[in-house]
């Protein structure tokens, strides 16, 4: 057994280092960094931390509890198909591991999967170099660990589900090699299908590269016509077999995109740079990395010292075909003028703009760089020659030179890692130049050794500038937000949705399976935060928050029940409060509801005006029109229609306030969309508005898009207002409900020297009108008596004629509708929501959801799936 094992490991060492490598350096690092479980810090951070991690837990819950889910969610917002969503966030395979992890400790579970990418990239690499027979023995390691730990994926570590990408890369690159070669016709497709069903995103930017690498070798080794088209008839081929393979996935998220993602592609291209190229230089310092170049950086592309100059002298290797050599430099050359070219980066991201981490693509730069350098030198017993010693001390003097001497202008950038990195570059260059009396063996353990710790040295500088979230500033709100799901379920049965006054993250509700109301994804349909600007909630290209719901907006989106926390001197006295839960806006709108329940940090509170998802309404729901930044005047003609009022009914009455107090700037007597300038420039500004309610009715206060965290701070009564920091059309706040005659106090500090109260303006709700128009709706509701995700039954009762069967399902082309077992055309209303038009009487109304494309594009992967394995089989026929 010790013989069987010894001669395992002597045989496969290159592919053990390459894997356990990467793995133990990260886990010493996160180990070092008390990261859970560890310590009481987590991996999560950024979009890990507020996103993803969510991603992995309704995965979890979709396996295990609630498979139509895979299909649609009430939990996306006021809900949304899901394909889409698989799509991009948990087609990867690493993810069924989550399944061994709760919801409480999933940052553990993120750690080992994070680790295992690290650990599969590396091998990965290695398994191209030595199939395609580039290096061999220790090299191996050495450019697998240096791929490994690029700069791109230690920057991405926080966008876990792109880590596939660099894994799934070299095996399709040697999948196309082979199938150019005619060795192998199936791994190509088949590892190419595979990519694009784990991310089609990151798959995109692959087959973009593909297009390159198939005209490089192309150029390089093709010599005959003939031979360039039976190749160019496999490459086109077999690349559309394995757009057929996924087209399961492909075809309905295809769909999906163009409601979605496919809304916000830029019509103008700028035919410009983006930035001076040759800042992108200090990006191969180590460390190049912080928290500023998230939202707008240069291109992650450090693979390492050895990598870089190995990539520069392939091109003068005379041992190398000139054809060859030049067509490298052809496809370098695009590569590098993509990452600063606006045309062309946007060419890579789908002709959008990415919204955070740009440069995604920077990765396949990456491998290239590490590709061509494994063929710049074979033989590591010879020295470099004198003349390509210089090239590379020239090359290391110019770069230090440039960064050094605007170091000032890259804040990722100091002197101590301008030095290390320096010193690196030397070790390699020093290590290259000489030969050694016994051969290649020291020569290259070296290269290893100075390699690995120079990507672990960029590793370890570029993580220690980003911060993480803490083991109980996640775990803490998770089990609190999970209680009260819990509870909601025990207690109520039915469909509903619950306005959360607290929240741990955008997506709570696909973690804890309630349909909280928001919602954060890259892949949301635009419709949604289009109707949220209009209603006067935040929203955003890729998000949207339900956290200042008025007493009209509750019912009739049928948020049954509302979430908030309880302060912390009213916690019960022994219990450990833990990490503050943060109440997400103000609400004294809940002394209007019925208290339910307290759990041991939160209250649950109950709407009695809750309605349906459906509810029968007049002809005027579909004639409101879209207009934003009045969302009063929307609200008010939402309930008109819903309740078959009058158009000219008013619920609402702007008021003025009794008292404005101005400091350190003029007093105005308009407020509204004013200007205010502060008076000394050097001195705090503010401008305090009093008033005191003459009624118990509800007092909403709305805010312009200028009326941001960034230009102002607002406080209520002397204590910060809750509200959601950034939106960009007019919010609603409710500052005051039930509080006669009690003094309401609103400050407006200045952050900036101007403020614009922009839509400032204060209203008084009719509370009892609007009671009394809920009411109305409510009878006029839908009595849903079946329920799952895709198939909704329920009953109605039409009391008048011309009317329309109105919901606040968000429309969508998968959904069908029967009434009384007759199907009827779906329509969309309010640009948001399905509905049609119903008869007089009582009507037994079905809707279903089928994912749209879902099952042509199971036929279409069906049908290339057979094609691939008659082309097997006929080839092992021919053979």
């Amino acid at each position: 057994m010790r013989i069987k094992r010894k001669s395992f490991i002597q045989n496969n060492y290159p592919f053990l280092l390459s894997f356990f490598g990467p793995i133990v350096i990260m886990l010493v690092y996160f180990a070092c960094r008390h990261m859970y479980p560890f310590g009481n810090s987590t991996i999560l951070t950024v979009d890990l931390g507020q996103q993803y991690v969510d991603f992995f837990n309704f995965f979890r819950d979709t396996l295990l509890h609630h498979p139509t889910s895979f299909f649609y969610s009430f939990s996306k917002a006021i809900g949304g198909e899901m394909i889409g969503e698989w799509a991009y966030y948990l087609l990867s395979p690493f993810n069924l591991l989550f399944l061994f992890f709760s919801k409480e400790s999933i940052s553990a579970g993120i750690l080992l999967v994070t680790l295992l990418k690290y650990g599969f990239c590396g091998l990965a690499f290695s398994y191209m170099l030595s199939k395609l027979n580039l290096q061999k023995n220790i090299m191996i390691p050495t450019f697998s660990i240096a791929y490994a730990l690029m700069a791109w994926n230690v920057a991405n570590q926080l966008n876990l589900l792109w880590l596939d990408a660099p894994i799934f890369l070299p095996i399709i690159i040697v999948g196309l090699v082979e199938l150019m070669e005619k060795k192998n016709y199936k791994y190509y497709p088949i590892f190419l299908a595979l990519m694009l069903i784990d991310n089609y995103y990151m798959g995109y930017m692959i087959c973009l590269f593909l297009v390159l690498f198939f005209i490089w070798y192309q150029l390089s080794y093709t010599k005959s016509l003939a031979r360039l088209l039976k190749q160019s008839w496999l490459f086109i081929s077999r690349s559309l077999l394995a757009g057929g393979l996924a087209a399961v996935i492909l075809l309905p998220t295809f769909i999906t995109l163009q409601s979605s993602k496919g809304q916000y592609t830029e019509d103008i291209i700028h035919y410009k740079l983006e930035y001076q190229p040759l800042k992108m230089l200090s990006k191969l310092i180590i460390g190049s990395f912080n928290f500023d170049q998230m939202p707008s950086g240069f291109p992650n592309i450090f693979v390492g010292s050895l990598g870089l100059f190995l990539f520069v002298l392939y091109l003068f290797n005379q041992r190398i075909s000139l054809r060859s050599r030049l067509a490298s430099l052809l496809v370098s050359v695009f590569l590098i003028a993509s990452l600063c070219f606006e045309p062309l980066d946007l060419l890579w991201h789908g002709m959008q703009f990415p919204v955070w981490y740009p440069y995604r693509f920077s990765f396949i730069f990456s491998f290239w760089m590490l590709f061509l350098a494994t063929q710049a030198i074979k033989n590591y017993r010879v020295p470099l020659p004198l003349w390509k010693t210089g090239i590379l001390l020239l090359i290391e003097l110019a770069l230090v030179s440039y960064v050094g001497y605007n170091i000032n202008k890259f804040n990722y950038v100091t002197k101590e890692t301008l030095i290390f990195s320096t010193i690196f570059a030397l070790l390699i260059i020093l290590v290259l130049s000489v030969a050694h009396q016994k051969g290649t063996v020291v020569k290259c353990l070296l290269l290893l050794l100075i390699t690995t710790c120079e990507v672990t040295a960029n590793m370890a500088f570029s993580l220690n500038n980003i911060s993480y979230l803490g083991q109980n500033e996640y775990a803490d709100p998770t089990m609190a937000i999970s209680h009260d799901s819990q509870w909601l379920k025990e207690h109520d049965h039915s469909f509903y949705r619950t306005a959360q006054i607290y929240s741990r993250t955008k997506n709570d509700g696909i973690t804890h399976d309630i349909n909280a109301g928001a919602y954060f994804s890259s892949a949301l349909e635009k419709s949604i935060p289009d109707f949220y600007g209009m209603i006067g909630q935040p929203d955003g290209d890729n998000y949207v928050i339900y956290s200042s719901g008025s007493l009209i907006t509750d019912s009739l989106l049928d948020m049954k029940y509302l979430t908030a926390p309880i302060d912390s001197d009213e916690v019960t006295e022994g219990v450990s409060h833990g990490y503050p839960l943060i109440q997400t806006s103000e609400r004294p709108d809940l002394k209007s509801y019925r208290h339910l329940h307290n759990n041991y940090r939160t209250s649950i509170f109950k709407n009695d005006n809750y309605t349906s998802l459906g509810y029968s309404a007049g002809n005027s729901i579909v004639k409101i029109q879209k207009f934003f930044d009045n969302p009063i005047g929307y609200q008010t003609n939402w309930l008109n229609a819903a309740s078959n009022s009058m158009p000219g009914t008013q619920y609402f009455k702007a008021i003025n306030f009794d008292h404005v107090i101005f400091s350190n700037t003029k007093e105005k007597i308009t407020l509204t969309n004013s200007n205010f300038v502060k008076i000394n420039k050097n001195k705090s500004a503010n401008i305090k508005f009093k008033f005191i309610p003459p009624t118990n009715n509800s007092y909403y206060l709305t805010l312009g898009p200028t009326l941001d965290n960034d230009n102002v701070d607002f406080s209520l009564n002397n204590h910060p207002m809750r509200s959601y920091n950034t939106f960009r059309h007019t919010v609603v706040v409710n500052v005051a409900n039930k509080d006669k005659d009690k003094a309401i106090t609103i400050n407006a500090r200045f952050k900036k020297n101007t403020l614009c109260l922009n839509n400032f303006v204060l209203y008084e709700m009719n509370n009892s009108l609007v009671n009394q128009k809920l009411k109305v709706v409510k009878h006029n509701s839908w009595k849903i008596k079946k329920f799952s995700l895709t198939n909704i039954v329920g009953d109605i009762n039409v009391s008048k004629d011309n009317q329309w069967f109105a919901t606040t399902i968000p429309y969508n082309e998968g959904w069908s509708a029967k009434v009384d077992g007759k199907k009827v055309d779906v329509q969309k209303i309010q640009q948001t929501f399905i509905g049609f038009p119903i008869s007089s009487g009582k009507h037994q109304i079905e809707l279903s959801y089928t994912p749209p494309y879902f099952y042509l594009g199971l036929i279409i992967s069906a049908i290339s799936l057979v094609m691939l394995i008659v082309s097997i089989r006929l080839k092992k026929y021919h053979n």
